[in-house]
């Protein structure tokens, strides 16, 4: 089985190629998949840097989204067959032509959309969605600010927000991000985060505000929320009672819904790049940035 690998946390130089003779070794509620694409997501790159905690003992497989096919089924797994197309989101692993997933975080893929675009879609976009309709709930009627609207997460939670009704939605970018997001939704009010003060763009203020940014900007943003309102962070907290944590709770259910909306062209996901798998692609992918799309691995 040909992977890659890390040996230790730091720069790029730390993901090598392997091959083992071994094939990962299901559990009873796992199902084994051959991989046919994996995504390079933010997380993987502050994994590898080590800024997300150094305790996972190296060498280990990293990567955290698997699109592929079912090629064996742990004893318990019901629901699924031999062959299916799936999709998810583990914490490790996905940097592998096998990959076995705990059936609690699987999804079968339509047959109109792609490996690449179910791998793009499993750990942005998936926290993107979980995040509007269940941390957040955004209601019909409400205003909403998405900081970073650019980002897979952004651009997921923008059009969840706008499919659940709200009255106003604002965002933030920088650089291409603001033209792309204007061309996208030309009805959304998107705001330069380098240039433009929250308080003068937003005056009324919004209901619902979710943070991708953290830091400074969190703190900007608690300026335009209402006294009543609630905020979900992916990367920072604050005192405010009105804020809280959020992160991703993979789950099969959730990211099979998400990827029907694809389907059904309600949501879209835009991919950047598709290269081979390989050491030398995954390493040009993850020194890349300000990307607007998903940059994606593909397995022949």
């Amino acid at each position: 089985m040909y992977a890659i690998e890390m040996t230790g946390y730091g720069d790029v130089g730390v993901l090598v190629a392997t091959k083992t003779a071994m094939q990962p070794t299901i559990k009873p509620t796992q199902v084994l998949v051959k991989q046919y694409a994996t995504a390079i997501d933010p997380y993987d790159v502050k994994f590898r840097q080590g800024l997300m905690g150094q305790e996972k003992t190296v060498p280990l497989i990293p990567g955290s989204s698997v699109a592929g096919e079912i090629v064996a089924l742990g004893k318990e797994i019901t629901g699924f067959t031999i062959g299916d197309r799936v999709a998810a989101s583990p914490h490790l692993n996905s940097y592998a032509e096998f990959v076995a997933l705990g059936r609690n975080t699987v999804a079968k893929i339509p047959d109109n959309v792609s490996y690449a675009q179910a791998a793009a879609l499993a750990l942005g976009a998936q926290t993107g969605y979980q995040i509007i309709t269940e941390d957040l709930n955004v209601q019909a009627d409400e205003s909403v600010l998405i900081l970073g609207g650019a980002g897979s997460v952004g651009l997921t939670a923008l059009q969840m927000t706008k499919l659940r009704g709200a009255s106003e939605i604002f965002t933030t970018a920088v650089g291409e991000g603001i033209n792309f997001l204007k061309q996208f939704d030309p009805s959304l009010h998107v705001i330069d985060a380098r240039a433009e003060q929250l308080a003068k763009m937003i005056p009324e203020g919004v209901d619902v505000i979710l943070d991708t940014i953290g830091s400074d900007t969190l703190k900007q943003a608690l300026s335009v929320l209402k006294p009543t309102g609630r905020l979900v962070s992916l990367v920072g907290d604050d005192s405010d009672v009105r804020v809280t944590h959020g992160y991703l709770k993979s789950n099969g259910e959730q990211l099979r819904d998400l990827i029907q909306l694809v389907s059904e062209d309600k949501i879209k996901v835009i991919i950047s790049d598709i290269k081979p798998f390989n050491v030398e692609n995954l390493k040009t992918f993850q020194t890349l940035k300000h990307v607007i799309g998903k940059l994606v691995l593909t397995f022949e």
